[in-house]
């Protein structure tokens, strides 16, 4: 059987160092992206086929259509109900392979094979969260379905690097937090009245923390979060997450959501193999992949807030 690549943990990636000196201290492990987005959409597991189907139940009661005054001695008259479907297909499963010579491994001072399974499982993770971020924006851009309301686009240009952007963290940070208060008036308008969530880089989070619309004026941590703490809990009832994981979508600066803005169908979760190769000296071949499908569900659950 034949493989394409190689795996060179004895050599820096970057300087090309030899790395298995006979002095070894400590591994500095990466950070890892935390997941984000994926824990706060709606998931279904399946065990077989390739995708699954979501009804969406018509909405009726926004105003009195199919209702009528009853005249003695008629029959009643019979109408429709409304709804419509869903369908999120699984993609091909993503993933990635390293092969750790068994000599490589020996001479190596540090845990070859934790390191290489931590960074397969943090990029897998990491692919899967962007995925999440592009469904929930594309969710914000789709068409309702059965009456059911569109996504929303909130335009600010006041925002960070909009054309009349303004001037200063905290004016900033003000003008981030009207828009988020703009985009919960979205949702909450489409009678979504479930949790909301809005995404925001730690740059444009930073600027939240300093607006005085979201935190306490005495720089202390209270129960919304502080400067000191350097948190914001809450705008306008939304959770704020800070994440590098937003579409880089241009003048995109959060997205907001619940739950059932986007779906998620999976076959399998993130998992990993490790197997031994007699062909090639019982190297071990560390594998990690994933299989799942991720779309639109409820449009109007799910809002982009952009500078232009």
């Amino acid at each position: 059987m034949a493989y394409t690549g190689a795996s060179t943990p004895s050599v820096g990636t970057t300087s090309s160092g030899t790395l298995s000196r006979d002095i070894y201290l400590d591994t500095l492990q990466h950070f890892t992206r935390n997941l984000v987005f994926v824990p706060y959409l709606y998931t279904q597991t399946i065990e077989g086929g390739t995708g699954g189907q979501f009804i969406i139940e018509g909405k009726e009661d926004a105003a009195d259509g199919n209702l009528a005054a009853y005249t003695a001695g008629t029959q009643v008259t019979v109408t429709a109900g409304s709804q419509d479907q869903r369908i999120i297909n699984l993609d091909r499963p993503q993933y990635e392979a390293r092969r750790i010579d068994r000599f490589d491994e020996a001479v190596a001072k540090y845990d070859v094979i934790a390191m290489q399974i931590r960074q397969m499982s943090a990029n897998l993770a990491a692919k899967v969260d962007r995925k999440a971020a592009a469904a929930i924006e594309a969710s914000s851009l789709a068409t309702g379905l059965a009456g059911n309301g569109n996504g929303t686009v909130v335009v600010n240009t006041k925002l960070p690097g909009g054309v009349a952007a303004v001037v200063g963290a905290q004016l900033l940070g003000d003008q981030i937090a009207e828009s988020i208060f703009a985009a919960v008036a979205a949702i909450r308008g489409s009678d979504d009245m479930g949790d909301v969530y809005v995404t925001l880089n730690p740059t444009n989070y930073s600027y939240l923390v300093q607006s005085t619309r979201a935190t306490y004026a005495e720089y202390t941590d209270g129960i919304n979060g502080g400067y000191n703490t350097g948190k914001v809990m809450q705008v306008g009832g939304a959770t704020v997450l800070q994440t590098n994981q937003n579409p880089s979508t241009a003048g995109l600066i959060a997205l907001a959501f619940t739950s059932q803005a986007a779906g998620i169908v999976k076959l399998w979760d993130i998992q990993t193999k490790i197997t031994e190769q007699a062909d090639f000296l019982d190297a071990k071949l560390v594998t990690a992949s994933y299989a799942n499908g991720m779309g639109t569900l409820r449009s109007n659950s799910a809002v982009s807030i952009k500078n232009v």
